[in-house]
């Protein structure tokens, strides 16, 4: 199957998406951050837990097949310089979808009553977080421990926008710049799930095997027994097979019949 198909039927998908999934993203207008009563306190968002010193990655997207696999492109909308909201996007559709599909087949957060210090907290990881607001529904919902990240610095301070409306997510939730197909080596076996909405969409359209790259490094940072959950309309269903093959990965949901955007769950043998 030719590249160019997906690429169409991304654009179309994003055409649609919200009149389609009836959803409609939240407006954070300017004013909060230029002249309202609203004080929103950026922090400091992490480049590195080692030693590198760049807030941006040398990122090789020559061979992209679209503007959706290009940095600058993400840069540029991050920044009111895009097709979509600046503010926020929720990729695809919003948590209200995905969270019966989590609840089934996912680790879930004990109940706020239920919680003791002696409970290990489920540590969850958000590649290419961008402006989603689905990252604080996320922790409302009883997600406390989360590493999210994105290669674009510009998606991270909207992200810390974002969550500035919760004070306590603010602090709790760890906020990076990074490549998915690079990440940190102490990260190896860390975390009990992954949650992507559209990331690996526009790595797959950056070029030729970073995809592959992504997949290879997004599972060594599970943990075995770890769940993955995706949502994608575009990396095409002869390559999610091979970068998710049977051996390794036990298929909970398939979404390849999903209207739209599939939502995909696999947990690592």
């Amino acid at each position: 199957m030719k590249r160019n198909y997906h690429l169409i039927q991304l654009a179309a998908t994003i055409a649609c998406i919200p009149v389609c999934n009836g959803f409609s993203t939240i407006q954070f207008h300017s004013q909060i951050r230029i002249n309202s009563n609203i004080l929103v306190q950026k922090k400091t968002f992490a480049i590195s837990s080692t030693d590198r010193q760049d807030t941006e990655y040398k990122y090789d997207d020559s061979e992209a097949e679209s503007q959706f696999g290009t940095k600058e492109y993400w840069d540029d909308m991050y920044i009111g310089m895009g097709d979509f909201d600046s503010e926020e996007y929720s990729w695809y559709f919003g948590f209200d979808t995905i969270k019966p599909i989590l609840m089934e087949y996912m680790p879930l957060p004990p109940k706020k009553q239920e919680r003791s210090q002696e409970q290990v907290p489920i540590k969850v990881l958000v590649p290419g977080v961008g402006n989603d607001g689905t990252l604080l529904d996320l922790y409302n919902f009883g997600y406390h421990d989360i590493v999210a990240f994105d290669y674009s610095s510009n998606a991270i301070e909207r992200q810390q926008e974002l969550l500035s409306f919760n004070s306590k997510a603010s602090e709790d939730v760890e906020l990076l710049v990074r490549d998915a197909r690079e990440l940190d080596d102490e990260w190896t076996g860390s975390f009990d799930m992954i949650l992507e909405k559209g990331a690996l969409d526009a790595v797959f359209l950056s070029g030729e095997g970073n995809v592959e790259k992504a997949v290879d490094e997004l599972k060594r940072v599970l943990k075995t027994g770890g769940y993955f959950m995706s949502v994608s309309g575009v990396v095409p269903e002869e390559l999610r097979r091979e970068v998710f093959p049977v051996q390794d990965w036990e298929w909970l949901r398939d979404g390849s019949d999903d209207l739209k955007a599939g939502c995909f769950v696999w947990r690592r043998k």
